[in-house]
């Protein structure tokens, strides 16, 4: 079972102090829920929301990516899935 995310980056100007979000980008992405090992919450760039980390794999060579769901939201995609 897959579940769907929303995978964000955001394209930025400026330096320093200065930096601006120009651009934000969603791509789906599919993840398998039983390989994830860890979920956290990061502040996005200033003006823009927080952002999901989600961690899978093992050590610190472990993969990352940020999503735009919250944790709560992913956890019911999970039960959704499983039922």
């Amino acid at each position: 079972m897959l579940i769907k995310l929303n995978k964000v980056s955001f394209i930025t100007v400026g330096q320093g102090t200065s930096l601006k979000v120009e651009r934000t980008v969603l791509e789906p992405v599919w993840l398998n829920p039983t390989h994830i090992a860890k979920i956290t919450i990061k502040q996005g760039p200033a003006d823009c929301p927080d952002i999901t980390e989600i961690t899978w794999g093992a050590g610190p060579l472990g993969n990352h990516i940020d999503v735009l769901e919250t944790p709560e939201q992913i956890i019911e995609l999970i039960k959704s899935a499983q039922s």
